[in-house]
C-alpha cells in the first residue's frame, strides 16, 4: 500500500492505467475521501504528468454542488502525484436506471447534470464524456458530475487528443466526436440527450457490435423515434440528438427549460428498493424503465422494449449501406449526379473495410495506457472516477481477412479501442468531401494540442500566469493557478519554513525542511521560496558550525560548516552569501592554527607544526596555507628548506636556504637596500655614519667618489635591488646587528662555501644573470657587453633571475659579493674577497669564480654581500 502524508489509506477502490483509486481519511479533518494517484510508471512523462494535473486543475476550478470538489493536490517527496476530491459512495446513473427510475426522478437528475454543464460552460470548459458512469450521487441523493480528465479547455482553444482521433464513451459521443472533429458545448449538450434517453428507455439511442458500427450511426442514422407512451420527450430528443450541431440547442439553460416543459403522467404507487449501502429507498417504477430491457424480456415477453420506429428515409447521401442486402436502385440520373453517388457508395465502402481491418487491429494489438483510469478497468460505483462501458466484442467476417494495422500516430495521446472510435475517424478521412452528408461539420486535419511541445519556453500572460506557447498552461502555472486547493509548492515551502523553525533541517527522511524545499524546486525551479528556504537552512547549519567552534568541538563544527557547502549547491545565487560566509568563517578560525604552525616551523619544531596545522585543516580542509605548510614539514632542516629568523623587535630576518651538509644556510637573495636601510637606521649610522666609504664605480675601481654612498650608488635602484657601495666591514657590522636581533650567529659566506656555490652553478647568459649587455652598452658607451639584453643597464630586483645555484638566486651576476677569507684565529686581516660577477661584468671576459682582494674599507657600486647562518644543532 502507497503511502501519503496526511492521509490514512484504507483501501483500493478502482484502478485504471493512468491512475488509481484509493479510499482514505484525511487525517488533519477526519473526512473520507476518494485518492486518486496516479501510476508511478506515468511519473517520468510529463505528457501524462501535465494531463493528470489538468483535471486536477479542471476540477478545482468548478466550485458547483453538482460537480465534484477537490480538496487537495501534490506531489510526494518519491514523485507520486495525486489529488482527493469529495468521496460519493451513494452509486451512479447506471445502478439508478437498472433498479428502475420514474419520469420525474429522471428530470430531477437531468437537471442537476444540466446545472452543473452550464456553470462549467460559463467558465469554458467541455466535459466531453457525458456518461452514466461519470453521474454519481452524494449524501443527500444530488446528481455530481465527474471525471474530467479529458475535458476541453475551450477558452484556451486546447486539446487533450490529436487531429483525426476521438475520446469519450462510444454511445454518448456527438457526431463531430466521433468522428474526431471540433467540438464545442453543443457536444456535451448531445451527450446529455443521449443520457436523457438511456434514464427514460434502459438503453442508448444508437447500439452496433463494436466503436465503429456505434460511431457510424452516430454521424449517419436518423434519432430514433420513441414508443407512444414516451411521445412527450420526442421534441426534445429531435433537437438535443440534431445531427448538426446548428440545429441542437444554443446551450443548457435552453435544454433545460424544454425539458421542464416535459408533462409527467400519473405513476403507480410507490415500492421500496433496497441502496447499494443497505437503506431503503422509495422509487416509482415507471411501466417502461424496468430493470434492463434485456432482463424484462426474459421475465415477460410482452415488456420486451419496442423495435424503434422507422424514420422517413434519409436521403441516398446518408443513408446505411447494409452488409447483407444489394445497394437500392436508382432511377438513372445526369453523369456528375451519378459520378457524385458512385464516389459515396466507393467512399462509404471504404470506410467499411477500413473499419473491418481496425477492428481486427484492435482484437490483436496490445492495449496502450489510458487517458483516464476509466480506460482500462472498470471502477465501482462508489468511486469518483469514470468506469469503463463495457466493451462490446468486436467480431471480424471470417471469409474477409483483416487489413495491416495502422499504427495510431506518435503523437496520439492513449486512448482504449473498446470505447472510442479512432478506426471510424481514419476512415472517414478517406472519405471524398462531397460525401459527407448535409449538415454536418467539415473534418478538421489539423487541430491545436492541450500540451506545449518539450523544452518549449514559458510565455508569460497580462495576468502574470504563465502559459505555454500555444497557451496551455504550465505546471508550474496551472498550479499557481488553482483556486479551491493549495498551491503544493506554496505547502511544501510553508511546511519546510515550519521544518526550521522546528529545527527539522534535513532530518527526518521525508519530513525535513531540505527536502521539502528540494521538491518544491522539482516542481517549480524557479521558485523563490523555496531558494530561499534552502539559503535559509543552509545559513541554519552555518550557525550550527559557529556555535561548535566556540565550544571548541572543531569536528562537530567542520561537519556543520560541510553541510551548509552541500546545501547552498542547490540554490547557488540565493546562497553564495552563506557560502561566502561559510568560507571566511573557516579561514577566520583556521588562521591562529596557521600562525601556531609557521613559528613551530621556524623553529623547526616539526611535531609542533604538523599538529597545528592539522588542526586548521580540521576546520577549513581546503585552506592552501596549511596544505602547503604540511609539504614542506619534512624538509625542515634538509637541504633546500627555506626560512626566516624571528627577531627580537618582532620582523624577521633574511630569507634562509639550508645548504647541503645541513650545517650552514645562505641567504636566498643577497640583502638588499630596504633591508641595510632598517640595520641602517637601527645600529649603521651610529657607527658609520660619520665615516662612510668613497665608492668606486666602472670608470676605474682606483677612483672613488664621497658623493656616492649605498643611499646614493651612481646607477638606478629601488629598495628590492642588492645594495652596493658597502665595505666589508659593514657587511660584517649587519650579521652581527642580525645575530644580536635573532640569537643566532649569522656571518658572510666563506671562500670555501662561496667556491662550492660557484662549482654549482648553472651557465648564465643574458636571461639567466644580469651581466653587461646591450642596454650596458647604450647606457655607459661602451663595447664590452654582449650583444643580448636584459633590460637593466646596472642592477636588477634581486630574485629577478632563477635560482641556478642549491635555490640560490644571483650567485653569478647582479653584484659581487664580499666573502670572509681571513684564516680562522688570526688577530688582524687587512686583505678581504670579493667573487663572482656582476652587472658590468663582460660575459666573455669573466667567469662565476672570479675574485679579488682588497682592503676591508673599500667600497664599490657593482659590490654587495649575502649572509650566511650558522645552524649548529638545528
Amino acid at each position: 500500500m502507497i503511502e501519503i502524508v496526511g492521509y490514512q489509506i484504507k483501501r483500493e477502490i478502482g484502478q485504471g492505467g493512468m491512475a488509481s483509486v484509493y479510499l482514505a481519511v484525511q487525517s488533519s479533518l477526519e473526512r473520507e475521501v476518494a485518492l486518486k494517484v496516479m501510476a508511478p510508471a506515468l511519473a517520468a512523462d510529463p505528457t501524462f504528468t501535465r494531463r493528470f494535473l489538468q483535471e486536477a486543475r479542471t476540477l478545482a476550478s468548478l466550485a458547483h454542488p453538482n460537480i465534484v470538489q477537490v480538496f487537495d493536490v501534490g506531489v510526494t517527496p518519491n514523485q507520486q502525484h495525486y489529488f482527493s476530491m469529495q468521496y460519493l459512495a451513494n452509486g451512479d446513473f447506471v445502478a439508478r436506471v437498472h433498479r428502475g427510475l420514474d419520469e420525474a426522478e429522471l428530470k430531477r437528475i437531468l437537471q442537476g447534470v444540466a446545472r452543473a454543464l452550464a456553470y462549467a460552460h460559463q467558465r469554458g470548459y467541455v466535459h466531453r464524456d457525458v456518461a452514466p458512469g461519470n453521474i454519481l450521487f452524494d449524501s443527500a441523493n444530488n446528481p455530481v458530475l465527474t471525471d474530467f480528465g479529458i475535458a476541453l479547455a475551450a477558452s484556451q482553444a486546447t486539446r487533450i487528443t490529436s487531429a483525426g482521433f476521438s475520446v469519450g464513451t462510444s454511445h454518448y459521443m456527438s457526431p463531430e466526436q466521433a468522428r474526431g472533429g471540433d467540438i464545442d458545448t453543443r457536444s456535451d449538450i448531445y451527450s446529455l440527450g443521449v443520457l436523457a434517453w438511456y434514464g427514460l428507455t434502459g438503453h442508448p439511442p444508437f447500439d452496433g457490435s463494436d466503436g465503429f458500427a456505434i460511431a457510424y450511426a452516430h454521424v449517419f442514422e436518423p434519432i430514433p423515434r420513441l414508443p407512444p407512451k414516451f411521445a412527450h420527450w420526442q421534441p426534445l430528443f429531435d433537437r438535443a440528438l440534431a445531427k448538426d450541431p446548428k440545429d441542437r440547442f444554443a446551450d443548457v439553460e435552453q435544454f433545460a427549460e424544454a425539458l421542464e416543459t416535459i408533462g409527467v403522467p400519473d405513476l403507480p404507487a410507490p415500492k421500496t428498493l433496497p441502496e447499494p449501502n443497505g437503506k431503503a429507498t422509495v422509487v416509482t417504477r415507471s411501466p417502461a424503465a424496468a430493470p434492463t430491457p434485456a432482463a424484462a424480456a426474459k421475465a415477460d415477453p410482452s415488456r420486451a422494449p419496442a423495435p424503434a420506429a422507422k424514420a422517413p428515409p434519409a436521403p441516398k447521401s446518408a443513408a446505411k449501406p447494409s452488409a447483407a442486402a444489394k445497394p437500392p436502385q436508382v432511377p438513372a440520373q445526369s453523369a456528375p449526379a451519378a459520378s457524385r453517388q458512385t464516389g459515396l457508395w466507393l467512399g462509404i465502402g471504404a470506410v467499411a473495410v477500413l473499419g473491418l481491418g481496425a477492428v481486427g487491429y484492435l482484437l490483436t494489438r496490445p492495449m496502450a495506457p489510458a487517458d483516464d483510469m476509466a480506460a482500462t478497468a472498470p471502477v465501482p460505483a462508489s468511486v469518483v472516477s469514470t468506469p469503463a462501458a463495457p466493451a462490446v466484442p468486436a467480431t471480424a467476417t471470417p471469409s474477409t481477412p483483416p487489413p495491416a494495422p495502422v499504427d495510431t500516430p506518435a503523437s496520439a495521446p492513449p486512448v482504449d479501442p473498446a470505447v472510442t472510435s479512432e478506426p471510424f475517424a481514419a476512415a472517414l478521412a478517406a472519405v471524398p468531401s462531397d460525401t459527407v452528408p448535409p449538415g454536418d461539420a467539415p473534418l478538421t486535419d489539423v487541430l491545436p494540442t492541450d500540451l506545449p511541445p518539450e523544452g518549449a519556453a514559458d510565455v508569460p500572460t497580462a495576468d502574470g500566469i504563465e502559459a505555454a506557447p500555444n497557451g496551455a498552461m504550465t505546471d508550474a502555472a496551472f498550479l499557481a493557478s488553482l483556486p479551491t486547493v493549495e498551491d503544493p509548492v506554496a505547502k511544501l515551502v510553508r511546511q519546510g519554513r515550519g521544518d526550521l523553525t522546528a529545527q527539522r533541517y534535513s532530518t527526518p527522511p521525508g519530513g525535513n525542511a531540505l527536502d521539502r524545499f528540494r521538491l518544491a524546486l522539482r516542481i517549480d525551479a524557479r521558485d523563490k521560496g523555496a531558494k530561499q528556504g534552502i539559503a535559509d537552512t543552509a545559513r541554519a547549519y552555518l550557525n550550527l558550525g559557529n556555535k561548535a567552534a566556540t565550544a571548541g568541538d572543531l569536528a562537530l563544527a567542520r561537519s556543520h560548516f560541510e553541510k551548509a557547502i552541500e546545501i547552498a549547491t542547490f540554490a547557488p545565487p540565493e546562497s553564495k552569501p552563506v557560502t561566502d560566509e561559510v568560507n571566511h568563517r573557516r579561514a577566520a578560525l583556521a588562521g591562529p592554527f596557521i600562525d601556531e604552525a609557521k613559528r613551530a616551523a621556524a623553529a623547526w619544531d616539526k611535531e609542533a607544526a604538523q599538529a597545528a596545522y592539522e588542526k586548521a585543516l580540521a576546520i577549513d580542509p581546503k585552506n592552501a596555507v596549511a596544505q602547503e605548510g604540511l609539504k614542506k614539514l619534512p624538509s625542515i632542516g634538509s637541504a633546500g628548506f627555506v626560512f626566516r629568523d624571528r627577531l627580537d623587535d618582532g620582523g624577521s630576518g633574511p630569507e634562509l636556504v639550508v645548504l647541503p651538509g645541513a650545517k650552514v644556510a645562505a641567504g636566498r637573495y643577497e640583502v638588499t637596500r630596504g633591508e641595510f636601510r632598517r640595520w641602517w637606521t637601527a645600529a649603521g649610522a651610529k657607527v658609520f655614519g660619520a665615516k662612510e666609504p668613497s665608492c668606486r664605480d666602472r670608470e676605474s675601481f682606483f677612483r672613488s667618489s664621497k658623493k656616492r654612498n649605498w643611499q646614493n650608488a651612481d646607477v638606478q635602484q629601488e629598495d628590492n635591488h642588492p645594495v652596493v657601495c658597502v665595505s666589508w666591514d659593514q657587511a660584517v657590522a649587519f650579521t652581527q646587528w642580525l645575530s644580536q636581533r635573532s640569537g643566532h650567529t649569522y656571518r658572510l659566506l666563506t671562500n670555501a662555501e662561496w667556491d662550492a656555490l660557484s662549482r654549482d652553478a648553472k651557465p648564465a647568459s643574458c636571461s639567466t644573470a644580469n651581466l653587461a649587455d646591450a642596454a650596458f652598452n647604450s647606457t655607459f658607451e661602451a663595447r664590452s657587453g654582449a650583444a643580448c639584453e636584459d633590460g637593466f643597464a646596472g642592477t636588477s630586483p634581486v630574485g629577478r633571475y632563477g635560482a641556478i645555484a642549491n635555490g640560490l638566486y644571483d650567485v653569478d651576476g647582479n653584484v659581487r659579493e664580499w666573502v670572509n677569507s681571513c684564516q680562522a684565529g688570526a688577530t688582524s686581516c687587512r686583505e678581504h674577497r670579493m667573487r663572482g660577477r656582476s652587472w658590468m661584468s663582460p660575459p666573455d671576459k669573466e667567469t662565476v669564480a672570479f675574485t679579488d682582494t682588497v682592503a676591508s674599507d673599500v667600497a664599490s657600486n657593482n659590490v654587495g654581500f649575502r649572509v650566511a647562518r650558522e645552524l649548529g644543532g638545528r
